[in-house]
């Protein structure tokens, strides 16, 4: 039997820096070859490669061996295609095989919770491996869906799942924290906030797809928003500023709401910024992947802050840089330091997964 986070984290960590490092080096005219990887093919790389393969190693638990060498061989493949034939049916269709072939595996042992807010989580994670299957109808097919609104919507249920899985993680080790401090911490799970941070993400979701509820659905997120703050303010993370694995966590849910606020602001104008998108997809995501890989790799109650720190920090530059390149001169000399900054972030922990694996 092998773990998926020690087939599926790495592999997530190696498709954050080629990927973003290919798309880049295509931007600028270096790598042509690779030019599908330019606009929404950078996007469409990054969400159902890096962060799918991130959610398979959260999720996916213990399966033989083979089994999973093979889903991590038709999810390379399904990359290798894509970069070298964007768009095409070969590249879509292993996609989806993949997304099918895993979420099989995953929603059953979410099904059995016996909590209706962990059973939610099956059927969330299934709408996250049909998204593959929504994009090939939409780009072969040509639904009447633009793919900045599908993407839009699979980036709110990202919210939905990172808002559960950081708030199931910090609930805990925060109390024990504030425990060990002499202080009782009675908000801990908050299940009333929780159930809404459930219900409200797919309902903003699905209002995204009809332009005369799309007002409807940026109040949605602003209340989404809302509801992380007062989540976060109640756990009083202050009170733990010495353990550099809960502040980074923290962090992440404050990109969290910062990424809600943003997107809101668009839909309420009717706008589009692929800066305000980064927010979520460089902020959120990857410092959420970036603790919970460190944690896994350390599973002790304290950690040295030089393990954690160093990578949250190249990740604040790459969301600063990034959101400054679309309002510079000097764009692409920015985004490659976004580029530079969160490539650096996961080369670091690549570099502590192997040294603690040996």
């Amino acid at each position: 039997m092998m773990k998926s986070q020690d087939l599926f984290f790495p592999a997530a960590c190696v498709a954050a820096i080629v990927l973003s490092v290919l798309s880049q080096t295509a931007r600028m005219g270096l790598t042509p070859w690779a030019n599908g990887l330019i606009g929404l093919g950078h996007a469409h790389e990054l969400l159902f490669g890096f962060v799918l393969a991130l959610i398979c190693g959260y999720t996916l638990g213990k399966l033989p061996a083979v089994r999973m060498g093979l889903m991590l061989l038709t999810w390379l493949s399904a990359r290798i295609a894509y970069l070298i034939w964007p768009g095409s049916i070969g590249a879509e269709v292993l996609n989806i095989i993949f997304a099918l072939w895993v979420v099989r595996y995953i929603a059953p042992r979410y099904l059995v919770a016996k909590k209706w807010r962990n059973k939610v989580i099956a059927p969330l994670l299934v709408a996250l491996f049909l998204f593959p299957l929504g994009w090939f109808l939409l780009t072969q097919f040509h639904w009447p869906i633009e793919p900045q609104t599908l993407m839009h919507s699979l980036i709110i249920l990202f919210i939905m799942l990172m808002s559960f899985i950081a708030g199931r993680m910090l609930a805990p080790a925060f109390a024990g924290e504030l425990q060990s401090q002499n202080y009782i911490l009675k908000a801990r799970v908050q299940p009333r906030i929780e159930a809404a941070l459930l219900v409200i993400p797919p309902i903003a979701s699905l209002l995204l797809f009809h332009p005369a509820t799309q007002k409807l659905s940026a109040f949605s997120l602003l209340a989404l928003a809302g509801l992380l703050g007062i989540r976060m303010l109640r756990w009083q993370f202050w009170r733990c500023w010495q353990r550099s694995d809960l502040m980074g966590l923290t962090m992440g849910y404050v990109w969290l709401i910062c990424g809600c606020l943003l997107l809101a602001y668009d839909l309420t104008r009717g706008t589009y910024h692929p800066a305000f998108i980064h927010v979520i997809t460089i902020g959120a995501i990857g410092t959420l992947s970036a603790m919970v890989i460190l944690k896994y790799l350390m599973p002790k109650r304290h950690f040295p802050a030089s393990v954690f720190y160093p990578s949250l920090l190249l990740i604040i530059v790459a969301v600063v840089t990034r959101l400054w390149a679309d309002y510079s001169g000097a764009r692409n000399n920015w985004l490659s330091v976004a580029v530079t900054t969160w490539s650096l972030s996961y080369l670091l922990i690549l570099f502590h997964w192997i040294r603690v694996r040996k």
